[in-house]
């Protein structure tokens, strides 16, 4: 049976923790989240992103986590990539400004290092 790391649970439990926030705030504070631009859809993603992070890292002990941090990681470097080359209307489909672009690298590098290192 394959040990689950216990840096790829505590990843997916945090960056589901720090999304399902976000996602939260979204919807309260219309269309800035500090920094950042949000729209409904955007607002959306960050909430329906945090809470399968949560379940990857907290259920099965962890054993989608891995998963998840490769998969999110991959998805949100392929969104920071598209938002700062603009390209595909992804920009306005989910109302990005430059901040949400280095914000979605963070997420992508952290969560795809950690799920392809172990």
């Amino acid at each position: 049976m394959k040990t689950i790391s216990k840096n790829q649970k505590q990843c997916a439990t945090w960056i589901g923790a720090i999304l399902l926030v976000v996602g939260l705030l979204g919807f309260v504070t219309g269309d800035m989240v500090l920094w950042f631009s949000v729209n409904g859809t955007h607002t959306w993603i960050h909430l329906l992103s945090g809470i399968i992070g949560l379940f990857a890292g907290l259920s099965a002990k962890g054993a989608y986590a891995g998963t998840y941090n490769k998969t999110f990681g991959v998805i949100y470097l392929v969104i920071a990539v598209l938002g700062f080359l603009s390209i595909g209307g992804i920009v306005d489909w989910l109302a990005l400004n430059a901040a949400d672009n280095w914000l979605h690298l963070v997420i992508g590098a952290v969560a795809a290092w950690v799920g392809f290192k172990a």
